[in-house]
């Protein structure tokens, strides 16, 4: 066996979670490696959204949000979900997705759009390639580790089939669902298993003369013999169509390619589209949330730690968030102006809001059942009324259309996308006015600023390498000397606020305002309380020193 190679971190993974770690970590100047089994990108479509919150992640980052969406579905073509009984057939209803026919006073800077997984792969992958604190390694298969006093040997094996030991301060299983780094940590996943099966169909077609005046980005398709649900990645040759699977009446022996495009020409309603299907496989629909996040020196970030159904897409995005939450409280720990027991917080924290974003989930799938019962999908074969029958019933017609409404939370996630919150157990309200808080705990909140005359987020005052103080005008500022890295916006000197931003921010009351560098607040101050000592141990508490440690 060869000698053993050293990292600070070792990443088990290379998908959206493992590698905004690694660029995360990179920011603050920390080196890491990440190794993947897979030889390259996984090029099958699987997630299809970024999120507000994921976006605001990225910039803070220093990766150009335009990069993804230079590679995205256009928002003309995905900002609607439809129901139809076949693709090119009748239409029960549809709803908006996500707010993006959006206004311009969203709470965010960064509305959600969609892309396929594999194009926002290759996004991070650039970043990662050009970032000389990070080495790739792939394939390179996870096999065992070893708990050390002050850190963790892994034992990789290369595409050659050599087995090579890693040694690293930390250990991050970003290695998905059916993670190896947490099942050999014991770690047991807690929640409902799989419940029901599907066959995912990727497939190359033109069909953007069937969906030209439909555009959606989700096409949920109700006739009984081809139910399923349409992705539309990109509508001239990129869609996933993904059809629920019982082995008591269909072998998976049976799920040949002519069986799959049988099904594909049923659901597009049509034979006279050309139709290259790239692959199809298996996946099970359950929810589960890792027991704990973290065993010694191992931490699980992504799908490791949590799995979802697809109804939400809070996957790769609560994956990110993870990431974005540890790669700070390693990085100071590292560095030395953390103690190791910040590295406590990260389960309560993380672990609550995978919890909001599971249950969240369930219920959007569960709802989804009732359209299922309004459209008469779940009869016996044959017996299914068309749309038009249903249509000319005002009773089972309203009961579709309630159906479907029953669905815009489902479609308009938002206030659970940038309402994250460490300092509260309950999910925000997805119909509040308001889900933008200023309280400890909370991601500090955006608003229009001017900086140097310039329209700016609120969001682009804060540091993802130091905690920032933001201070109103004419507030004394205290000399605050301290090893916790530390930068101070002040109203007047660094931006121009007005009243109505300055109660966004909840700079109303408090006169300043500290922030963690993921963003989310650590402190605020009131008029008199705005002293080194009161900073200081701000500071101190935030960084966890003021824990007594063994």
């Amino acid at each position: 066996m060869s000698d053993v190679m050293k990292t600070n971190v070792l990443i088990v993974g290379s998908g959206p979670s493992g590698m905004t770690m690694a660029l995360a970590l990179a920011k603050f100047g920390i080196s890491s490696t990440i190794i993947d089994r897979r030889e390259s990108i996984y090029m099958e479509p699987r997630a299809h959204a970024l999120n507000p919150r994921t976006l605001e992640i990225f910039d803070s980052l220093g990766i150009n949000v335009d990069d993804f969406k230079a590679v995205a579905t256009p928002n003309e073509e995905s900002c609607w979900v439809r129901w139809v009984d076949k693709l090119n057939g009748g239409e029960y209803g549809k709803l908006p997705y996500e707010q993006m026919h959006a206004k311009p006073d969203l709470p965010t800077p960064h509305p959600l759009f969609n892309i396929a997984q594999p194009n926002c792969e290759k996004v991070l992958q650039q970043y990662v390639d050009r970032e000389s604190l990070i080495t790739s390694i792939r394939p390179c298969q996870w096999q065992s580790c070893e708990h050390l006093d002050d850190g963790v040997e892994s034992i990789v094996r290369d595409s050659e089939g050599k087995e090579l030991r890693i040694f690293s301060r930390f250990l991050i299983a970003a290695d998905g669902a059916g993670s190896r780094v947490r099942g050999a940590q014991g770690i047991e996943m807690k929640g409902m298993g799989v419940v029901m099966d599907f066959t995912m169909i990727h497939f190359k077609a033109d069909l953007s003369k069937i969906v030209k005046h439909k555009p959606a980005i989700l096409y949920w398709v109700m006739a009984q013999e081809c139910a399923g649900t349409l992705i539309a990645f990109d509508i001239k040759d990129n869609w996933v169509f993904m059809l629920p699977h019982d082995d008591n009446v269909l072998d998976k022996s049976e799920i040949t390619e002519e069986y799959c495009m049988d099904m594909l020409m049923k659901a597009i309603g049509t034979s006279d589209v050309e139709v290259e299907i790239q692959s199809n496989g298996g996946w099970g629909l359950g929810s589960q949330v890792a027991e704990s996040y973290r065993h010694n020196n191992v931490f699980l970030v992504g799908d490791a730690a949590h799995r979802y159904p697809p109804s939400g897409g809070l996957g790769l995005n609560t994956g990110v968030g993870d990431a974005h939450n540890l790669a700070w409280k390693m990085a100071g720990v590292l560095k030395g102006w953390a103690w190791p027991g910040l590295l406590d917080s990260y389960e309560p924290e993380r672990q609550k809001v995978a919890q909001n974003n599971a249950d969240f989930s369930v219920d959007n799938a569960g709802k989804l059942f009732s359209i299922m019962v309004a459209t008469q999908s779940l009869m016996p074969a044959g017996k299914q009324s068309s749309i038009e029958t249903l249509r000319s019933n005002p009773k089972k017609w309203a009961a579709v259309q309630q159906g479907i409404e029953d669905q815009r939370d489902h479609f308009d996630g938002l206030a659970l996308q940038i309402g994250q919150h460490y300092g509260r157990d309950e999910a925000p309200d997805l119909r509040a006015k308001d889900f933008q808080f200023c309280d400890v705990g909370a991601r500090f909140p955006h608003t229009w600023l001017s900086v140097d005359n310039i329209e700016a987020s609120s969001l682009d005052l804060l540091s993802a390498t130091e905690f920032t103080l933001v201070l109103r005008n004419g507030v004394n500022l205290p000399s605050i000397n301290g090893e916790v890295p530390l930068q101070i916006k002040v109203e007047g000197d660094h931006f121009n606020a007005s009243e109505k931003n300055l109660k966004t921010l909840g700079m109303d009351d408090a006169v300043a305002v500290l922030v963690r560098p993921d963003g989310h607040i650590s402190a605020r101050f009131w008029e008199g309380e705005l002293t080194q000592g009161a900073v200081t141990e701000s500071l101190k508490k935030a960084a966890a020193k003021f824990m007594a440690f063994a």
